[in-house]
């Protein structure tokens, strides 16, 4: 899990055909350029890391500490420092990596804690996404109970980094079985950084060349131990990428040849070489520009609470290459731009995700921008999708990052479709000034709109947009004149309304924080529906005067990584729809017989990992005669 610290930027997305203007800089030279702009920010360094990654050894109350935790565990982090260092060194950066808090003796620092929560307080979980990693709450509690104790040797979750081993789970060495129930996540945001990982007696840096010995793990089935162990280790040091706020990515067709992205499913080939199994994991660039600024590689934590900000930004979007390594390839796309911001901006990292499954596969491409801020990234073989997503991040050299995102659509033939970056930037004026509750200037932009040959369907939606600052008093489908043979729902007044954040929103998501733009986002862009984060009920007196709804229902697409939800109707309080549970990108379809029906409720209701992230949408719901 991920919760990082994003911006949301108002750039300017352009397509065309004009020649490319800035050439990109090779993959080989960009840690020297980025380095220079980090450098003229931190040097000096002190003397002394400021920052460490700290360790703590979490115990449920009714168990002691697994055998031996301290010594087992010392290689195995040794082990990830290294992984992480090698990587940095491949990709140009130098021997950068964490620094291991240890004592006057030279050995490794893990704080042992006791909680006060025994073991059952934690089962419930097991094969679930590797143990909890659905279900944060048995993280809030391990964290809550080790803040006292940290808190008294100095260490604080909102100004430190911190891997939490939790023993948490069983290994039965006579029938050779394995489960844990430990949670198993990492998230960095700006108040916390964290992971959380499981240990037990037999978790050994040794075991990962042993391929005789056969276990059975109740999430992953059958296997040797050294695949167990490649696993687990693996899983540390993915979790502890998140901790150091490294978002998932894949690696790109030409890096395949050299390993799996850790921050991709790189936790189930870690060190894998080892027992001439496969190729291993690998650090990828993206990953390691990130890092680069990271207090815990950088050496330094200046500017570390300032937050970022982006003085200016504009991308042109193509698919006019000029390396001509790629442009033979399929799936190609060119995104150029300049960017300025403060802290200074030294990378700038685009992630590719077709699948929209939490970046997992995603590949990416960095750039560092030149003195004037402009930059060029080209990639090729970006995978087919009607509905993927393209994220652009920006690396301040404070080791913060802020964030732009936009639907990608690549077709069957290998062809990016840029239509809905167009549509997207066409109501851009529009739906800012919406964002805001600026009315003058969001008549103004509709009237631009309206006078331009943008098409009609982006003219619809911004009209939809702009009336939702007029406060026009809606008639209930009951009330709707008989000649009007279809009424969006959004355009009808509902007799109640509740959703489960925020408020309830017709034709534009409510105005908040999180999600700056009003847009009925759903991968595709919708002129009406209704805001329904779960748990969410619209009810609509129909007066028995309408014969069918027919429309689409999905997540938000920010919220599409994270979120699960269930669609379902009444009518006059009988279930008449209900959608499979929706994850992603999936959409629920429906057309529902409503004759005679005098009450509709619209409902949307949370799935068993609660409701966090769940931004359900109605998408054009639409009655007819």
């Amino acid at each position: 899990m991920q919760r990082a610290f994003l911006i949301l930027i108002s750039a300017v997305f352009l397509s065309g055909t004009r020649s490319p203007a800035v050439a990109p800089i090779p993959e080989s030279e960009q840690a020297a350029r980025a380095m220079a702009i980090i450098d003229g920010y931190h040097n000096p360094r002190p003397e002394q890391p400021p920052k460490k990654l700290q360790l703590v050894y979490y115990t449920p109350a009714d168990r002691e500490p697994a055998d031996q935790y301290a010594q087992r565990l010392e290689p195995i982090m040794e082990d990830i420092q290294a992984f992480y260092r090698d990587g940095m060194q491949r990709l140009g950066f130098g021997p950068k990596t964490f620094t291991l808090p240890r004592d006057t003796d030279g050995k490794l620092v893990i704080r042992s804690i006791k909680g006060k929560s025994p073991e059952a307080a934690f089962k419930g979980w097991e094969g679930r996404n590797g143990g909890n990693t659905g279900a944060p709450e048995g993280g809030d509690k391990v964290k809550d109970e080790c803040r006292p104790a940290l808190e008294a040797a100095g260490i604080y979750y909102d100004r430190d980094t911190v891997l939490i081993f939790c023993h948490l789970a069983s290994w039965d060495a006579t029938a050779k079985t394995f489960r844990h129930h430990s949670p198993y996540f990492g998230l960095w945001d700006e108040n916390l950084r964290m992971c959380f990982v499981a240990d037990w007696a037999s978790q050994n840096l040794v075991n990962l060349t042993n391929k005789t010995l056969m276990l059975k793990d109740a999430e992953y089935g059958r296997m040797s131990l050294g695949k167990h162990t490649t696993i687990f280790l693996g899983g540390i040091a993915h979790e502890l990428g998140h901790a150091l706020a490294l978002p998932h990515c894949g690696e790109r067709w030409d890096e395949k040849a050299m390993g799996t992205s850790l921050m991709g499913a790189g936790n189930h080939t870690y060190r894998e070489e080892r027992r001439g199994e496969g190729k291993g994991s690998i650090l990828t660039m993206s990953s390691a520009m990130r890092l680069a600024a990271n207090p815990l590689f950088n050496g330094s934590d200046k500017g570390r609470g300032v937050r970022p900000q982006i003085a200016s930004c504009k991308f042109t979007l193509s698919t006019n290459l000029s390396r001509a390594d790629l442009a033979a390839r399929p799936g190609v796309l060119r995104l150029e731009g300049t960017v300025t911001g403060t802290p200074a901006i030294y990378g700038v990292i685009a992630y590719f995700d077709s699948v929209r499954d939490g970046g997992y596969r995603a590949p990416s491409a960095t750039s560092v921008p030149d003195a004037q801020g402009a930059f060029a990234i080209e990639v090729s073989d970006l995978g087919r999708c009607a509905n993927g997503e393209l994220r652009v991040e920006f690396c301040h050299v404070n080791g913060t990052v802020s964030d732009s995102r936009l639907g990608l659509i690549v077709s069957a033939d290998g062809r990016v479709d840029l239509s809905q970056w167009e549509l997207r930037a066409a109501l851009g004026p529009v739906a800012s000034a919406v964002s805001e509750n600026q009315t003058d200037d969001a008549r103004t932009a509709l009237q631009r709109l309206e006078e331009g040959s943008t098409p009609e369907t982006t003219k619809r939606i911004a009209r939809k947009l702009v009336g939702t600052l007029n406060g026009e008093v809606k008639p209930s489908p009951a009330e709707a004149p008989t000649e009007t043979a279809e009424l969006a729902l959004g355009d009808a007044r509902a007799t109640s309304a509740e959703v489960g954040w925020l408020k309830p929103s017709a034709n534009r998501i409510p105005q908040n924080a999180q999600i700056t733009s009003p847009l009925l986002d759903s991968g595709a862009l919708f002129a009406t529906g209704l805001y329904a984060h779960a748990p969410s009920k619209y009810v609509y007196d129909l007066g028995g005067k309408w014969k069918h709804l027919n429309g689409k229902a999905g997540l938000h697409t920010l919220q599409q990584p994270f979120g699960s939800v269930r669609f379902s109707v009444k009518a006059d309080g009988r279930e008449v729809y209900k959608s499979d549970i929706i994850r992603g990108a999936t959409q629920a379809d429906y057309k529902i017989d409503v004759t005679g029906v005098k009450n509709l409720e619209l409902i949307v209701d949370p799935t068993r990992d609660g409701n966090a992230n769940d931004w359900g949408l109605w998408l054009d719901p639409i009655l007819s005669r």
